[in-house]
C-alpha cells in the first residue's frame, strides 16, 4: 500500500539533505512497501507570459547536455531542468538543438522563481 508521506524530500526525517536547485525538491515523497518515492505526477508549467526582464536568450552552438549547459550559466549542472522548463522542452534526454534559441532565467531572478514553484506545489 502507498502512504502518501505529504512532505517533500528535504523536510522527510531520516533521509538526507540535497540542495535545493535539485529537481527532486519539486515532488512530495510517499512510501511503498517501505520504500521511499517522489510523487511524480506533478506537473510544472511556466506559461509563455515570462517577464522579459526575467530571462535573456542564448543560441546553442555547441552540442553538449542540458547539464552541461546548466554548470556554463548557472555554475551548476542542478538547474538543467529548469532550462528545459522554461523552453518547454519535452524530453530532456535529447540535447539542445544546434542553432535553436533558448530563454535562460538570470541567475538573480533563479532563487524567486524556485521558491514561487514551490508555493505553487
Amino acid at each position: 500500500m502507498i502512504e502518501d508521506l505529504n512532505t517533500y524530500r528535504n523536510k522527510t526525517p531520516g533521509i538526507s539533505k540535497i540542495d535545493d536547485t535539485r529537481y527532486e525538491n519539486i515532488f512530495k515523497m510517499n512510501k511503498n512497501n517501505g520504500y521511499l518515492n517522489y510523487n511524480i505526477i506533478k506537473k510544472i508549467d511556466i506559461g509563455d507570459d515570462l517577464n522579459p526582464d526575467f530571462f535573456y536568450e542564448i543560441t546553442n552552438n555547441t552540442i553538449k547536455p542540458w547539464t552541461t549547459l546548466s554548470f556554463q550559466i548557472y555554475g551548476t549542472q542542478d538547474l538543467w531542468w529548469l532550462i528545459c522548463l522554461v523552453n518547454k522542452v519535452q524530453n530532456p534526454i535529447n540535447n539542445p538543438e544546434l542553432g535553436k534559441k533558448y530563454k535562460i532565467i538570470k541567475p538573480d531572478f533563479v532563487s524567486a522563481l524556485l521558491n514561487s514553484i514551490k508555493s505553487q506545489l
